[in-house]
């Protein structure tokens, strides 16, 4: 008989010590799966400042064009209003760039 009792305790102590088992390993994947959309968010952050890099890199350029003592046409006339064009123009097409690549990714999954 005392033994007997010695083996339920011990059973219940099994038993305790299992399911405190799977709530731990319960606990371990909900912390993982945590874990893995926070690095999907950076992940998410980095492709969108890469992609604003390379945007930003296509009007430095466009820039870097207009630096070089080339013979352009702009150049000719005097006026200020084809230097606003231009750099409003590169402005624009940057920021129309950014928007479709962002756009396209959140087209194809990648970004949410």
């Amino acid at each position: 008989m005392l033994l007997e009792a010695y083996f339920v305790q011990i059973d219940g102590t099994l038993n305790k010590l299992s399911h405190l088992k799977e709530y731990v390993d319960d606990t371990e994947d909900y912390i993982n799966i945590m874990l893995d959309e926070k690095q999907n968010q950076l992940l998410q952050t980095g492709v969108m400042l890469t992609t604003a890099t390379v945007v930003v890199t296509a009007g430095i350029v466009v820039v870097s064009i207009f630096g070089m003592n080339i013979g352009i046409s702009l150049f000719d006339v005097p006026t200020f209003s084809q230097f606003w064009e231009t750099t409003f123009g590169t402005i624009g097409g940057c920021i129309v760039l950014y928007v479709l690549a962002i756009g396209l990714g959140m087209r194809s999954g990648l970004l949410q």
